[in-house]
C-alpha cells in the first residue's frame, strides 16, 4: 500500500474501533476485531485468553521467530465510561462508552505496526522478533486492584521482552511535535477512601448527635491543604476529594459520610509523606467525638522512561519527522499502567501531538476527545522504526 493507502486503512481500523468501545475487562469484541485484522498475516504467532495473556481479553501478535532481541510495542485497547458529544459520523455506538482517551488510534497504530512488521518479516528484513501487546484495561482496576498490564506481566507472555515502546496521542499539542522526557514522566496513582462516622439524628436536635457531615467539612480544608502545606512545592503532588456521599432525607443528619479522593506524586518519597499525613489528620475526627476507617490503595506506579530507550524513540520519530519538536518535559499528573511494565523491563512511552485543528478544546478523558487522525501515520511508522533501531544495536545489551 502506499502513503495515502495507509492513512486510510489507518483511519478505517480507528473509526470502526471508536464506533465500538468497551470498558475495561470487557473488551471481547475489540479483541476479536483485532484477531480478525492480523489472523494469517505471514511470520505472526496470535496469542489469546487467559491461559495465554492473564486475561479473557487482549491480543499479543509476536512477529517473527523468536529470533533475539525480542522487542515489545504495546497499545491499549479499553474506552472510558463517558457519553460521548463529538457528533461525529462514527460516534460511539455504546451508550455511556467512548473512547475518549484515544485508545482506538493506538490500537490502529500497533495494528498497522504488525501489517508492516509482517511484510519486513516476509522479505527476510525482520532481523529480530516484536511482540506487539494489545493490552487490555489500561484504565480500570479490577477487584482485586489491578490492572491489565499486571496481568500480562505475571501471565510470563513478556518475559522474552527486553525492551518496550508504547505511544499516547496527546490533543493538547499539534501534529509536528512531541513529548517525551526520560526519567519520571507521570505519576503515582492512590486512590482513597474515608468513612466517617458519628451517630446520627434528627436534623431539628443536632445537639443530640455527632453530625458526619459537619466532621467533614472540617476535615476537608485539612486534606486540601496536604500537597500545598505538607509537601515541598519542589515535589510535584495533587489530592483530589472527587466524591462524598452521606444522607438520604432533607430532616436527618446521618450516621455516617463517606468521602472518595486520589492522590499524584512523583516521587516515593512524596507518596509515602502524603499516605502518612492523610492518616494522622484524620485523627482530629476522633478528637470531636466521632470516628473514621480509612482504606488507602497503592496504584500504578510512576511512570519512568528510560534513557536509553528514550534516546531510540527520539531517534524513531526524528527518521519518521525529520522536522519533529521534542518537548523534553513531564506529561502530568495522570497516571499510565505502562509503568508497570517499565518498571520490570526497559522501556519507554512518547506523547504525539494530535491536536484536532477543529476542536482545540478538547482533552483527554472529555466527551469532546477527538484528535488530528494524521497522527496515525505517524505512530504506525515511528513504533515500526523504534523496534529496527534497536534490533540494528543488537537488544539493550547492545547498546543504544
Amino acid at each position: 500500500m502506499g502513503k495515502g493507502q495507509w492513512q486510510k486503512q489507518l483511519v478505517k481500523w480507528r473509526r470502526h474501533l471508536h464506533q465500538y468501545p468497551e470498558l475495561s475487562f470487557e473488551e471481547k469484541q475489540t479483541t476479536a476485531y483485532i484477531i480478525r485484522q492480523i489472523k494469517g498475516l505471514p511470520g505472526v504467532l496470535i496469542q489469546s485468553g487467559r491461559d495465554q495473556i492473564g486475561l479473557d481479553t487482549g491480543v499479543i501478535a509476536t512477529v517473527g521467530d523468536g529470533e533475539r532481541p525480542v522487542i515489545g510495542l504495546r497499545a491499549d485497547i479499553d474506552a472510558l465510561p463517558i457519553s460521548e458529544m463529538t457528533k461525529a459520523p462514527y460516534q460511539s455506538c455504546h451508550t455511556g462508552v467512548m473512547h475518549a482517551c484515544g485508545h482506538d488510534g493506538h490500537t490502529a497504530m500497533l495494528i498497522g505496526a504488525v501489517y508492516f512488521l509482517s511484510s519486513l518479516y516476509e522479505a527476510n528484513l525482520l532481523h529480530g522478533t516484536v511482540k506487539c501487546i494489545f493490552q487490555p484495561a489500561e484504565e480500570t482496576e479490577d477487584q482485586f486492584g489491578k490492572t491489565g498490564a499486571q496481568y500480562v506481566l505475571n501471565s510470563g507472555a513478556l518475559d522474552e521482552v527486553e525492551a518496550c515502546f508504547a505511544l499516547h496521542l496527546d490533543p493538547d499539542i499539534p501534529i509536528g511535535e512531541v513529548k517525551l522526557k526520560a526519567g519520571v514522566a507521570m505519576a503515582n496513582v492512590d486512590t482513597f477512601t474515608v468513612t466517617i462516622k458519628g451517630t446520627g439524628g434528627h436534623g431539628a436536635y443536632p445537639e443530640q448527635s455527632v453530625d458526619p457531615i459537619y466532621l467533614s467539612s472540617l476535615i476537608l480544608p485539612y486534606l486540601y491543604s496536604l500537597p500545598s502545606r505538607q509537601t515541598s512545592a519542589l515535589e510535584p503532588s495533587v489530592l483530589s476529594v472527587c466524591q462524598i456521599t452521606g444522607g438520604v432525607s432533607s430532616n436527618v443528619i446521618p450516621s455516617e459520610v463517606t468521602i472518595r479522593g486520589t492522590m499524584r506524586t512523583y516521587s516515593e518519597k512524596a507518596r509515602n509523606h502524603l499516605s502518612a499525613e492523610l492518616d494522622k489528620g484524620l485523627a482530629q475526627i476522633e478528637a470531636l467525638g466521632g470516628s473514621y476507617r480509612l482504606h488507602l490503595h497503592h496504584g500504578e506506579p510512576a511512570l519512568i522512561n528510560d534513557p536509553d530507550m528514550v534516546s531510540v524513540l527520539s531517534n524513531a520519530i526524528r527518521l519518521v519527522e525529520p522536522n519533529v519538536a521534542i518537548h523534553s518535559i513531564p506529561y502530568g499528573l495522570g497516571g499510565e499502567d505502562f509503568s508497570h511494565i517499565t518498571k520490570q523491563i526497559p522501556g519507554a512511552m512518547m506523547f504525539l501531538g494530535a491536536a484536532d485543528q477543529n476542536n482545540m478544546k478538547t482533552s483527554l478523558h472529555q466527551p469532546s476527545f477527538c484528535f488530528d487522525e494524521r497522527a496515525l501515520e505517524i505512530g504506525t511508522h515511528t513504533l515500526v522504526k523504534a523496534a529496527l533501531l534497536l534490533m540494528k544495536k543488537g537488544g539493550i545489551e547492545g547498546g543504544t
